[in-house]
């Protein structure tokens, strides 16, 4: 790496989670959802991509995080040349590169854990893997410059050892910051007025995060969207913003990195720092998204006319369970014993479909009860559809276009289907898959993460509770050191910085 920075290096936020990173002549760009929505007409990018940033496109290589469509989002993907060289993470699963060669990507790069591949003369990527059903981080170091792409990857402990101590100088450090899970779908017949998580934990993590990088400047990232599908818009008071993490960290203190707010068309260069522009899609979010949605009507009313003429047959319903029946272990069957979910899918009729997992049985009901049928997924047979097509029930607590019915007590019954669902689609149940010498392969040079994960359920049986800031502190802190690269520091013009 060259020791003077190089003018010509920077980076754009295109999206969400879509950035831009330019130098040494070249162009990468990670996770480009540009268009359109994502997970059924609730996903919008917030705020929209504007059609002259997506037509200057033209990477020289693209670079996805995961296989959730708010990164690996099919239209977008369309719009480049299906030359354009792709780079992943290599996965255990290997689903992303058969959906890549499938869209016509013939040009398709999977990175294993640690490894990094030499983009350019001066322009290096490194891969690293996480998340037992695979996400991934990146760095990429050009001109000086470098740049910690930790999007969703919730890395801790060990492996945030493993790229700090090989990275130990990070100028930017991107990272995601509001829930995306489905711990908010739920609605507790025993206790109705339950209310909403709390932000703090999030805030807290991003902020533990950025201080442990060590970074210069910390972006909040990643969570750059909003709901507009009329299911889902209520949920949009439970996104936490660029904005409140920067005034949270504010408050924090502590040695952490300057936390600098950017949306779509935002940037930074070494040559002229970073280029913010006024707006209030902050200041003023209510009205913003009323009128996006306003403008999006015609699309969201199409998706309402379809679902509405959708429904799902007793068929459709026991061809996916079959193979998931088939897929899960005895013992782990036999917890669902007297435990059996019922799926309530609207649409043009109303379905109402008995699982019983232990069984390995499927029966339609004409009606439901709460009492007789305490376990239930309520979603729309458009959407249940679609997971059953795509084998993507991964997506369906993402997407928000869901609500679980049950006790409080029963819910971890409903989070440990959402665990088998992701396993039997990360191609790890049947648990022999996990014997395969690719799988095998994948998981070797991340031993680090496995470590982690004893460790934290050593902790749970000792009845300890899970706290992502304990995997984030080190014996001596990491603190941002201002001349230890060729990058000046490029303070915010006052009159742009967003509040």
């Amino acid at each position: 790496m060259p020791s003077e920075h190089d003018p010509s290096v920077g980076f754009q936020i295109l999206s969400h989670a879509g950035l831009l990173i330019k130098g040494a002549g070249k162009s990468l760009v990670f996770d480009p959802w540009l268009v359109g929505s994502a997970y059924w007409r609730s996903w919008w990018n917030y705020p929209p991509v504007s059609r002259e940033l997506i037509d200057s496109l033209r990477p020289d290589f693209i670079y996805l995080t995961h296989i959730h469509w708010d990164h690996f989002h099919g239209p977008s993907l369309r719009k480049f040349p299906r030359e354009t060289p792709i780079l992943i993470p290599k996965s255990p699963a290997r689903r992303m590169k058969k959906d890549l060669i499938a869209m016509g990507f013939a040009n398709v790069t999977e990175i294993g854990h640690g490894k990094t591949l030499e983009l350019a003369p001066g322009l290096r990527l490194s891969s690293y893997q996480f998340y037992p059903f695979t996400d991934s981080a990146a760095v990429v170091e050009c001109g000086g410059a470098t740049f910690f792409n930790a999007n969703d990857a919730r890395v801790m402990g060990g492996p945030l050892r493993q790229i700090l101590d090989r990275h130990p100088r990070i100028d930017f450090v991107f990272r995601s910051h509001s829930s995306v899970n489905e711990r908010m779908c739920f609605d507790y017949m025993d206790q109705p007025s339950r209310q909403r998580e709390e932000h703090g934990s999030y805030l807290s993590d991003f902020a533990d995060f950025a201080r442990r990088s060590g970074a210069r400047y910390a972006i909040p990232f990643a969570s750059n969207h909003c709901y507009l599908h009329r299911e889902t818009f209520h949920l949009n008071d439970t996104i936490i913003t660029p904005p409140q993490v920067e005034a949270y960290c504010r408050t924090r203190g502590g040695n952490l990195p300057e936390v600098v707010s950017m949306v779509s068309g935002d940037a930074w260069s070494a040559e002229g720092g970073f280029a913010i522009a006024a707006g209030s899609w902050f200041t003023d979010r209510d009205r913003h998204l009323d009128e996006y949605a306003s403008r999006q009507a015609d699309a969201l009313g199409e998706s309402y006319a379809v679902e509405a003429r959708t429904q799902a047959s007793l068929d459709q319903v026991e061809g996916y369970f079959r193979g998931f029946f088939r897929a899960m272990p005895w013992p782990v069957r036999r917890l669902f014993k007297d435990r059996q979910v019922t799926w309530v899918l609207s649409g043009k009729t109303v379905g109402r479909f008995w699982v019983d997992l232990n069984r390995g049985v499927v029966r339609e009901l004409a009606g439901t009860d709460d009492e007789l049928h305490p376990l239930q997924i309520h979603t729309s047979a458009y959407v249940f559809r679609r997971c059953v097509a795509q084998s993507l029930f991964t997506h369906l607590g993402i997407s928000k276009r869901l609500l679980f019915r049950c006790r409080r007590a029963d819910a971890k019954y409903i989070r440990l289907l959402v665990i088998l669902f992701c396993m039997y689609e990360a191609e790890m149940l049947p648990l022999r898959k996990m014997l395969a010498p690719h799988f095998i392969a994948a998981w070797i040079p991340r031993w680090r993460e496995a470590v982690l994960y004893g460790v934290i359920l050593f902790r749970r049986a000792l009845g300890r509770s899970f706290s992502m800031g304990d995997y984030l502190k080190s014996g001596i802190p990491r603190q941002p050191e201002p001349k230890r690269t060729g990058i000046p520091l490029f303070p915010r013009p006052a009159a742009h910085k967003r509040i």
